[in-house]
């Protein structure tokens, strides 16, 4: 991958370690999105349990960050096969890109929950954002009503993606 492995102390990590074209080093015509790329480093600083288990997040590699990434590999590919490109034209960072979650807490129409986030970028960037890695206005979360009803849309709007129908284009990651 087109990362940084290389083994260094959190504070020594950065967002540009992290890979965008998700092309193998090794072999030019393979590469590896959502779970299928390694991570060079878990998005916040490792903990330990009170009986030491090392805790160390690692970035979400489903769902809209795998779409975005797969979306842009796959340009990359048409440009090396039909325009002849040596290298990756497209690149899709995670500390560069955003993400949006909402998980479902309830199945009612009326009485449903559910909760919704957003985080911008998804693996922090503390040059551009110091202090947290990530843009306020740009990262929240919020439960309730109205996130499970998106929540419910975007259930049917995956679906008529999934299948290719009229327009699925313009549907987003």
């Amino acid at each position: 991958m087109d990362a940084d492995y290389t083994q260094k102390p959190f504070d020594e990590w950065r967002a540009a370690d992290w890979p965008s074209t998700y092309q193998s080093a090794r072999y030019a015509n393979v590469s590896g999105v959502g779970i299928a790329f390694a991570p060079p480093h878990a998005i916040s600083r490792p903990r330990s349990n009170p009986r030491g288990t090392v805790i160390a997040p690692a970035p979400p590699r489903t769902g809209m960050p795998s779409g975005v990434m797969a979306r842009e590999v796959a340009f990359s590919i048409v440009d090396m096969i039909s325009r002849g490109a040596s290298a990756p034209t497209h690149s899709a960072s995670m500390a560069s890109m955003g993400a949006a979650c909402i998980a479902s807490a309830g199945a009612r129409l009326r009485t449903g929950s559910a909760a919704a986030m957003t985080m911008y970028p998804v693996v922090p960037d503390l040059v551009r954002f110091p202090g947290s890695g990530r843009s306020g206005p740009d990262t929240y979360g919020e439960i309730g009503l109205a996130a499970h009803w998106v929540k419910h849309l975007l259930h049917y709007l995956f679906i008529y993606k999934a299948k290719a129908r009229l327009g699925w284009q313009f549907i987003p990651e």
